[in-house]
């Protein structure tokens, strides 16, 4: 509760806030120039707003008033003044008060101003904590406005107006030709790229479209073109090159089937072709799984152990281009166990590993299982 003598400064001071906010008011014109933004009259009147209610709490006559603070910080955010110099301000006046009460108080109620002090002083921190508050809250929205204005451009050129197509292009900084690229990632990390790329963020998505100099000789048909440097770990997709904007839809379809056809738990980039069995598998889910369930259903049926041994053996058989010496190698065992896993393998399935078009199936039926969660 405040002092009765300070109390009664209060009070007094109460009476003269309209020509204290004038001269506060010019105060603050001239200690902060980022304030230069804010009208005369207005801030004059804000000045006067903030005086009568501190004054008035510093009075024992109200609570500490922080929503005149907080929509004075909220519309000078919105203004473009920059936090620190907000910040000041609150400063200069808090000063500016201090001042007010030694020139009221004179000599004789010194001791009643030392004693009252650490009041005022707590009110600055409090109305300090109230603006840095607010101007996190309005740029917090002023992002989210910003992405989700960004988010309609981006999904605008996955639509079929070509007139809006344009327009999100120009506004997204994007040319209407040239060499484009769609990338599809799994990862939430946004890998570094050597291109310009406009980002778009979905659940458990991130998608973007990347401007390639038009210029640059053109990567080989297998080549992953320098377009993810280092990339973090995720799964990423990236379709083929095309030349109009116009066509990110559809590229964006590519895309999304190069990252499917990277194995679900595995950190890799695919571009679209580079795993062409994998790529039917995800275009064709439901049939892929019925298919390959056709294929290894025998094998799918043993317990788990002896059903990931032969798969695994299969896979490993594969990745060593049939070689019985290399997978023995890569699976730490003797030739004949792989001879005798993959002659299980061929009587349960009724398909032959020398067989080339018997050995395709039942490679895509081992795709589908990696590829499909």
């Amino acid at each position: 509760m405040a002092h009765p003598d300070f109390a009664a400064l209060s009070r007094r001071l109460l009476g003269q806030v309209d020509p204290l906010a004038e001269r506060l008011a010019q105060r603050i014109r001239t200690a902060e120039a980022e304030l230069a933004v804010v009208p005369p009259e207005d801030l004059t009147a804000v000045c006067a707003l903030h005086l009568r209610g501190i004054y008035t709490y510093l009075a024992g006559e109200g609570p500490m008033e922080l929503e005149t603070v907080r929509a004075n910080a909220r519309r000078r955010a919105l203004q473009g003044v920059p936090l620190a110099a907000l910040l000041h301000s609150y400063r200069v006046g808090t000063l500016f008060i201090w001042e007010s009460y030694v020139a009221t108080a004179g000599r004789r109620a010194q001791s009643v101003l030392l004693e009252s002090v650490s009041e005022l002083w707590l009110g600055l921190e409090d109305y300090s904590e109230a603006v840095r508050t607010t101007y996190h809250e309005v740029e917090a929205e002023r992002e989210l406005r910003v992405r989700r204005d960004r988010d309609l451009l981006f999904d605008a050129l996955l639509g079929t107006d070509h007139a809006r197509i344009r327009e999100s292009a120009d506004t997204l900084g994007l040319p209407q030709q040239g060499r484009f690229h769609v990338l599809a990632a799994e990862s939430a990390a946004e890998p570094r790229l050597p291109v310009q790329a406009v980002w778009r963020e979905l659940p458990g998505e991130r998608l973007a479209v990347l401007s390639l100099d038009a210029s640059r000789p053109a990567e080989g048909p297998r080549s992953p073109g320098g377009l993810l440097t280092d990339p973090p770990p995720g799964r990423f997709g990236i379709s083929p090159p095309y030349t109009q904007i116009s066509q990110t839809a559809s590229a964006l379809r590519l895309a999304r089937l190069a990252l499917a056809s990277v194995p679900p738990g595995t950190d890799g980039v695919s571009r679209y072709g580079d795993r062409p069995v994998a790529t039917l598998v995800a275009s064709s889910p439901e049939t892929a799984d019925d298919l390959a369930r056709r294929v290894l259903g025998a094998v799918l049926s043993l317990p788990a152990e002896d059903r990931g041994t032969l798969l695994g053996t299969a896979h490993a058989w594969f990745a060593s281009g049939g070689s019985t010496a290399r997978t023995a190698e890569s699976l730490f065992c003797h030739r004949n166990t792989v001879r005798y896993r993959l002659a299980r393998i061929e009587s349960l399935t009724g398909r032959r590993f020398d067989d080339p078009r018997q050995a395709a199936e039942l490679f895509t039926a081992l795709e589908t299982l990696r590829v499909l969660p």
